[in-house]
């Protein structure tokens, strides 16, 4: 059983919070100078001093200091915004780096992309229960869940039916390149914490239930160099992070 869920939303988090926290991060401020702009955002929908607080932690983990794993994915995807400024493009960016940020937020994401797979829908009781199997029957377990998933339908990955609680696929974006689909691996590695990871595994890995994939294969996975694939059978290439990739923290 899991037990690091401390780490985690406490807040529901806009897309237009995170899109506007990638966009001053591609100019280059440091949080300090990007925060007043943000507050005031946030501040408009949600006056609470704590949820301002909290949403405020979210974006700042997100898009301007990450945890050092995420250093270098942070480094490329505002190198890949500043290539491509789509909505597509930056709910594919938002959605890698909350989930590797915020590993609780990619075991949301992945119940609610298993429950999806096997039942067409998936019922916000059924996520949580599958929460609290990995971390715990904790009353905070199940809070915090409602917060990731009503970010989920806020950013468009789940749409909510007529009946309240059960969600539907949202609709699906597609990676512009093998730029973008590489990196998008890269975020599913760290977010998972497995590696290596078999290429067919890693290309259904239910997290990524809001990309559609057309391609993915090891020659465009080649197109990150963090990121190694080696074969390791006859039949069988397996995905893992460099051991020395380098953290270019220069954007």
């Amino acid at each position: 059983m899991r037990t690091q869920v401390e780490i985690a939303f406490r807040r529901k988090v806009r897309a237009v919070w995170l899109d506007q926290g990638m966009a001053l991060a591609t100019q280059n401020l440091p949080w300090h100078d990007a925060k007043p702009a943000l507050a005031d955002a946030v501040a408009a929908e949600n006056p609470g001093a704590e949820t301002i607080r909290k949403v405020l932690e979210h974006v700042r983990r997100i898009w301007f200091e990450p945890p050092e794993n995420c250093l270098a994915l942070r480094s490329a995807a505002l190198t890949l915004f500043r290539a491509s400024d789509s909505p597509a493009t930056r709910t594919l960016l938002n959605w890698g780096m909350a989930t590797a940020a915020y590993p609780f937020v990619g075991s949301v994401g992945e119940a609610l992309g298993r429950l999806l797979k096997l039942q067409h829908e998936a019922h916000r009781a059924d996520i949580q229960r599958r929460l609290r199997e990995q971390y715990g029957d904790r009353d905070f377990v199940s809070r915090i869940t409602r917060y990731d998933v009503s970010s989920f339908l806020d950013w468009g990955v789940i749409a909510e039916t007529k009946k309240a609680g059960v969600y539907l696929p949202g609709k699906q974006v597609h990676p512009r390149n093998a730029d973008q689909l590489a990196w998008l691996a890269e975020a599913v590695l760290i977010s998972r914490g497995e590696h290596p990871m078999p290429l067919p595994q890693l290309r259904h890995h239910p997290i990524l239930f809001p990309v559609k994939l057309d391609t993915f294969n090891a020659s465009a996975l080649r197109a990150n160099p963090r990121l190694r694939v080696e074969r390791q059978s006859l039949n069988e290439e397996f995905v893992s992070l460099a051991q020395h990739a380098t953290i270019n923290t220069k954007h």
